[in-house]
């Protein structure tokens, strides 16, 4: 089965003993491609089991690559960036593959909450490459080149290079056909139709969840998602509005909105974010 998260006192002993076991230099060339890192970097994307033994030997060889191998933790950095990348390659290929709007948003559900899942796990190994004591010396500073971006905190770099990648590739190529599905599906609800709602639940945490900026992290769910809705409700009520009004008279109207208003605050506690950083229900 799959390991367990593992315990912060446990990389610091495991630490200890690598400079006390292994005083020699370790290079990253042999390390990722020769030993066992790179395969069970792959496991873990994969959602593969892990023992134990091999996720205890991921840290003790991110330890032993940032110490001894100078400039080894910009090689590391761009080397987990590349398999991360061809992991998210395969996925977009796997959604791109659905014509049907509703196959589609179930299969990008399905691959974003597997990577999500992963963005808990395999950062822990790889905390050694965001951490302060990292940036220069053996290991090196593991921002890529030239970047002008703030420093993640301690221990963040791998959770945000995923939620970046992800952002970056197969997020930027679909997000206009994520929200019209999307927007298609609460239309239809609108019109009286059923459809399966945890669909657009889906997609609007998949956006919740995105974002790695710490300081808002319902920016991507904001500009994206909640704008999408906004204007797809006020476009099919400016339709609607118009011709039960014009066809059953103030009264009825009246009534109507009322009804349509109940409705709509309903829906938007279903599909729309609720906590408190977010004011969607007030818009």
């Amino acid at each position: 089965g799959f390991i367990s998260p593992f315990c912060p006192v446990q990389f610091v002993v495991l630490t200890i003993m690598a400079n006390i076991l292994h005083p020699t230099e370790t290079k990253f060339e042999d390390t990722w491609q020769k030993g066992d890192m790179k395969p069970t970097t792959l496991k873990l994307l994969h959602q593969q089991s892990v023992s134990k033994r091999e996720w205890q030997n991921l840290f003790w060889d991110v330890h032993h690559v940032c110490s001894w191998d100078d400039h080894g933790g910009e090689k590391l950095y761009d080397a987990l960036r590349g398999l991360i990348l061809s992991f998210i390659s395969e996925c977009q290929q796997r959604v791109l593959g659905h014509q049907d709007d509703a196959a589609l948003l179930r299969s990008y559900i399905s691959e974003w909450v597997k990577f999500f899942a992963q963005c808990q796990y395999l950062p822990k190994p790889y905390m050694m490459l965001g951490t302060r004591n990292n940036k220069s010396g053996p290991g090196g500073s593991v921002a890529p080149a030239g970047s002008t971006q703030e420093r993640p905190k301690d221990g963040m770099l791998v959770e945000k290079l995923m939620l970046d990648l992800w952002n970056e590739s197969i997020f930027s190529t679909i997000k206009g056909r994520l929200q019209d599905s999307a927007m298609k599906l609460v239309h239809s609800e609108r019109s009286g139709e059923a459809f399966d709602t945890q669909l657009v639940i889906g997609v609007r945490e998949s956006y919740v969840n995105l974002s790695s900026d710490a300081d808002d992290r319902l920016k991507i769910y904001r500009d994206n998602f909640e704008n999408s809705y906004l204007t797809a409700t006020r476009a099919f009520y400016k339709g609607q509005a118009s011709q039960y009004l014009a066809e059953n008279g103030v009264r009825n109207y009246m009534n109507y909105a009322a009804e349509k208003l109940r409705e709509e605050d309903q829906r938007a506690m279903r599909y729309l974010e609720t906590s408190k950083e977010s004011h969607s229900l007030h818009k």
